[in-house]
């Protein structure tokens, strides 16, 4: 049986904002919203770069663009449909403005907390960042806005790429954890039914044949590792893939999940590479040839 622990991400990550085009009072305005406390997981540093600038450092994550002279537009925009530029572009302009390229136009005068969520998207469709969308995290919400980006970055929902896998299982007491489990399963083109107890579960099971089943530990009534047992004393159970959930990673739990006939033991929080990984080792992927 595998093990496979989660690292949890750092609490929060510094996204470097460049400021095109600002004047000092401007750049001071940007700071100042860039200041709030506790927001999330995402910070922001903002850092001023001149409208006429040959380059762009590289730590700097995401362009904000403020100059309206169109001289400066065409100097950046250009440099970004040449390919010398290749960090996304944030405009800030009148609502009804024609694009340019393919920058996101952010509409002035500027709502801080709505420009926020706007880089929050930019660092998810961008920059391929996050890590709130994890299996069992306290703060584990998953927002329209975040559901959309780690979409788009697996090119859409419904494109399963896992033959054999095409209807799991979730099995856990907690609302948020199945609701995760079951997006997670979502971007990979697979059902998934929910039920909050190994009894429903065992009862579910005898109606609806599975190809996997997520089935958390600790829950109220029948535990994991007694479901477990119970299921794969089911003719039609002796071979499926089962992986038990858990915030418990010590040798004894890990022991007891094998013993009760289990494959897999995911640590919580869970990421959604672990997660497909431990799908892909019981349904190999198309194209896969190994």
């Amino acid at each position: 049986m595998q093990q496979i622990t989660a690292q949890k991400p750092a609490a929060s990550r510094e996204f470097t904002v460049g400021i095109i085009g600002a004047n000092p009072n401007a750049l001071a305005a940007f700071k100042r919203i860039f200041s709030v406390t506790g927001y999330r997981i995402r910070a922001y540093r903002a850092v001023a770069i001149a409208s006429n600038a040959t380059s762009v450092a590289g730590d700097v994550d995401i362009l904000v663009l403020c100059a309206n002279n169109p001289n400066v537009m065409a100097h950046w925009f250009s440099r970004r449909e040449s390919g010398d530029i290749q960090k996304p572009i944030i405009r800030l302009a009148k609502t009804g403005s024609a694009l340019i390229g393919d920058e996101l136009i952010v509409p002035v005068p500027l709502n801080p907390s709505k420009f926020l969520k706007t880089l929050d998207d930019y660092t998810i469709k961008e920059l391929k960042f996050f890590p709130e969308f994890e299996i069992g995290r306290d703060d584990g919400r998953v927002s329209g806005e975040t559901l959309a980006g780690i979409r788009l970055l697996k090119g859409g929902v419904g494109d399963n790429v896992l033959p054999g896998l095409k209807r799991a299982l979730v099995v856990d007491d907690s609302l948020p954890v199945r609701k995760q489990i079951e997006i997670q399963f979502s971007l990979l083109g697979v059902q998934a039914h929910l039920v909050e107890s190994a009894e429903l579960a065992l009862e579910q099971m005898q109606r609806i044949q599975y190809d996997v089943i997520f089935l958390d530990v600790v829950m109220p009534g029948m535990d994991g590792y007694a479901a477990c047992k119970r299921i794969r004393k089911l003719k039609q159970y002796k071979s499926t893939p089962i992986v038990l959930l858990t915030s418990r990673s010590s040798s004894f739990d890990k022991l007891k999940g094998a013993l009760a006939g289990c494959d897999t033991y995911l640590v919580k929080p869970i990421n959604h590479n672990d997660f497909e990984n431990v799908l892909k080792k019981h349904f190999k992927p198309q194209g896969d040839k190994q």
